[in-house]
């Protein structure tokens, strides 16, 4: 019995498929980030900062808080710096309220 080649030819393109899909899927595709990490991102007034734990995202500060109006960072190294201190209050299980003004802090007893 032999293979006619069309059959080959047919057989040939789906290993180049499959190795293919196998490389993209192992080694293009980057891996999904673990743990809190955070992206800046350019807003109308500024620059602005997501927080994000898994890749989903639990804090979005399009502008800077603690100040009147909603106006961004004035650079993406502010926004960099502010987003690092948030995190590292996170992982230091410091409420990340404590830099706020008394008016702004929500009521009731501090979050344990």
């Amino acid at each position: 019995m032999t293979i006619s080649k069309k059959h080959t030819l047919v057989l040939l393109a789906a290993l180049m498929i499959a190795a293919g899909s196998t490389f993209f899927l192992l080694v293009i595709k980057p891996a999904p980030k673990e743990g809190i990490y955070y992206n800046v991102f350019k807003t109308e007034h500024g620059w602005g900062y997501d927080v994000l734990v898994n890749e989903n995202i639990v804090i979005h500060q399009p502008f800077e808080p603690g100040k009147p109006g909603n106006n961004g960072f004035r650079t993406k190294a502010a926004a960099s710096a502010d987003a690092q201190n948030v995190i590292e209050k996170i992982k230091s299980t410091a409420n990340p309220v404590n830099g706020q003004k008394e008016e702004q802090r929500p009521a009731g007893p501090p979050a344990q």
